[in-house]
């Protein structure tokens, strides 16, 4: 779930480069992704991101060559259902049609993308609305931040028409998809973009390390809680966003939390355990695991039921065993959370 927020930190620091923004707009049947999914192609065949496995990167390259040097945004259509070895799916056996936006990243849409992207590192939800004729030729675009401001090319929109989806029960689900609006021979492209989730592990222990470092791989943005100078540094944990050391009632008392964050408690004192996870259980958070066995975590809430809201034992059941399998399992059930609203069984 990460190419977007690369393809945005790069399109932020190049300000001069030669860039074609690569968008699956439409998906007919399966497909390697789906309706929003881009990828970066830079002057140089380099690309952030993927959109197939391998099927259609060379011709696309080639494209965005001839998009760039025409300055006009185009969309093409790449029928994946042969399986022969001479189709696009060279055998792959997708069995979909995708259409792809190919936009030169210059002026304007770089102006826009950059304006995304602090909305983004805002922790706002933006969706960005796209016009096309019925034969799929790109026109305006604008982005309506979920605080109802926006940009882009603002007066050419009724935002109102457009009945933008407003964040329900679960912040990271996104709509994302062509319709064709009432009363207009137009189509528009939906693309419903939200931020990255943040993840608070509390305990830098050595088995820590792996779970913040599979979890920033893996789209999360970081943050280490630990009384533990010692511990909790840049050598331990390079990928994470922030660490946080010190008491740990005063980090309790610094942090703020929201119903779009995710927590991890596993600090492997039973003291300290008590006390974070006392003040966390009552506060709206998209997850709350507690590593060790349910009956700790009974324990820790002096005897009482573990609610359903809290996983425990954080992770999936794979029977992991040991630290890089622990994190797997935990990476893998707040994936899971973020894709269906409700705890992940195998």
């Amino acid at each position: 779930m990460d190419d977007l927020y690369r393809i945005l930190e790069i399109i932020a620091s190049s300000e001069k480069s030669t860039m074609v923004l690569a968008t699956i707009i439409k998906v007919e049947g399966s497909a390697y992704k789906k309706e929003g999914s881009s990828m970066l192609i830079m002057e140089d065949g380099l690309r952030i991101g993927t959109l197939t496995a391998g099927c259609l990167e060379v011709d696309l390259n080639e494209r965005a060559k001839q998009v760039w040097a025409a300055g006009q945004s185009c969309t093409v259509e790449y029928d994946l259902n042969d399986e022969d070895d001479l189709s696009w799916g060279q055998g792959a056996g997708c069995n979909g049609v995708i259409t792809v936006l190919l936009e030169p990243v210059k002026e304007e849409l770089r102006r826009n993308l950059i304006s995304l992207k602090k909305r983004l590192d805002a922790r706002k939800t933006v969706t960005r609305i796209k016009r096309f004729t019925k034969k799929l030729e790109p026109k305006e675009d604008v982005y309506v931040v979920e605080d109802g401001t926006k940009f882009g090319s603002c007066d050419f929109f009724n935002i109102e028409y457009f009945d933008v989806p407003v964040k329900g029960g679960n912040p990271y689900k996104s709509e994302k998809g062509m319709k064709l609006k009432e009363h207009t021979s137009d189509l528009f492209f939906i693309n419903q973009m939200v931020p990255k989730p943040y993840l608070y592990v509390f305990g830098a222990g050595e088995d820590a390390r792996p779970l913040a470092s599979l979890a920033a791989r893996t789209g999360f943005n970081v943050s280490m809680i630990d009384w533990r100078p010692a511990l909790c540094h840049n050598r331990n944990f390079p990928e994470a966003k922030e660490l946080f050391v010190g008491p740990t009632e005063e980090m309790m008392k610094k942090l703020i939390f929201t119903k779009k964050d995710f927590v991890v408690i596993m600090t492997h004192q039973f003291q300290k355990d008590r006390y974070i996870l006392s003040q966390l259980q009552d506060k709206t958070l998209f997850y709350l695991g507690v590593l060790g066995p349910k009956k700790r975590t009974e324990r820790l809430l002096r005897n009482a039921r573990v609610p359903d809201h809290i996983y425990s034992p954080a992770g999936l059941s794979i029977g992991a065993i040991g630290p890089e399998e622990i994190a797997v399992s935990i990476v893998g059930e707040m994936i899971g959370k973020i894709r269906s609203n409700r705890k992940t069984n195998l």
